[in-house]
């Protein structure tokens, strides 16, 4: 099944990821401080390379998985990869998000913050499933 996934695709991703995770809190990160009623100056800076890691592991697994599966399914297009993809973000992550957010103490968690987090992995996941399901590796 290893044949199937087309390897520069899934690396290009893993980049596209990371600018998504940068755009998205560059539109949205005010709303999201407010929402945790922090401020810019609460944020200390660490510049600790640890997060960026977990963050490019994490781009890593769900590219290469969703690569995995696009193929294993056999989608013959960017609309299915996308189907895909989106089935996979609303299953494995807004509903076990949503119901954590919903069961935290005293609901801290607002439908707005939930919405702003689980936008940008939305968003990832479908360009990830419409890159993966179109640029198919030649076969061989």
């Amino acid at each position: 099944m290893n044949n199937k996934i087309n390897h520069l695709a899934v690396w290009i991703l893993v980049a596209v990821h990371q600018l998504v995770g940068w755009g998205w809190y560059a539109i949205f990160g005010d709303m999201w401080l407010n929402l945790h009623a922090k401020t810019m100056t609460d944020i200390e800076r660490t510049h600790s390379f640890v997060p960026y890691l977990i963050a490019i592991i994490a781009a890593i697994f769900v590219n290469y998985t969703l690569a995995w599966l696009i193929a294993r399914l056999n989608a013959p297009s960017a609309t299915c990869g996308l189907k895909i993809a989106l089935v996979c973000w609303f299953a494995f992550l807004f509903v076990e998000y949503a119901t954590i957010s919903a069961f935290s103490a005293f609901e801290t968690n607002p439908w707005p913050l939930v919405f702003i987090d689980m936008g940008r992995p939305l968003l990832g996941f479908a360009i990830s499933g419409l890159v993966l399901g179109a640029w198919r590796k030649p076969a061989v």
